[in-house]
């Protein structure tokens, strides 16, 4: 069995925000496979088709490892099969990294799964939001946290619908097969770089 995560904040004022493009990407994924309606349990969001589950935590960002753990533990998933999807500030808009195992390179989501799971040993797929105006996060004009709730600008949010279908298609080659088919089709993708 896999477990496929989106990460972000629950609530409809969140919904449009930089750091819910894990939950975008999700229902994304969820779409093309035609995956049955999320149904909800006290914390999370959760669907299931066949061998695979769908997860949406409904706690906030910094608390999306207790779900998630619960999800592992409740249906005994193996590291080797678990893929987060998440925001990166530090990768421009319109890439992608992918990474079997890290560090929460400071994002507060992986963190809490990092310690909830008490492990750096899974599958990440890191969605760029940095503009390209930016060349480091460090240069963001205003605090982090604010930044990672705005909206995207317009014309980001055109270059986020033109990488959506390209992280479906990895997360695809994920649950159909495993990480590494997902790695061997990204390596494919000129405009990307392997980690």
């Amino acid at each position: 069995m896999k477990l496929i995560v989106g990460l972000g904040n629950p609530g409809p004022e969140y919904e449009p925000t930089r750091h819910n493009i894990g939950f975008v990407t999700l229902d994304a994924v969820c779409e093309k496979l035609r995956v049955p309606d999320y149904k909800k349990f006290k914390n999370y969001l959760l669907a299931r088709k066949d061998e695979w589950l769908f997860l949406k935590p409904l706690t906030y960002m910094n608390l999306s490892g207790q779900p998630v753990s619960s999800v592992v533990k409740k249906f005994d998933i193996k590291k080797s099969d678990l893929l987060i999807i998440l925001d990166d500030v530090h990768i421009p808009i319109g890439k992608i990294r992918i990474r079997r195992r890290g560090s929460d390179a400071g994002h507060n989501g992986l963190k809490s799964v990092i310690e909830a799971l008490d492990s750096e040993n899974f599958s990440r797929m890191r969605i760029g939001i940095l503009p390209e105006a930016y060349e480091s996060a460090s240069g963001l004009t205003m605090s982090l946290e604010e930044f990672v709730l705005m909206n995207f600008l317009e014309e980001e949010n055109k270059c986020v619908q033109e990488i959506i279908p390209t992280a479906v298609e990895l997360a695809s080659y994920f649950i159909y097969q495993n990480y590494e088919k997902m790695s061997a089709a990204y390596s494919r993708l000129c405009s990307l770089s392997v980690e």
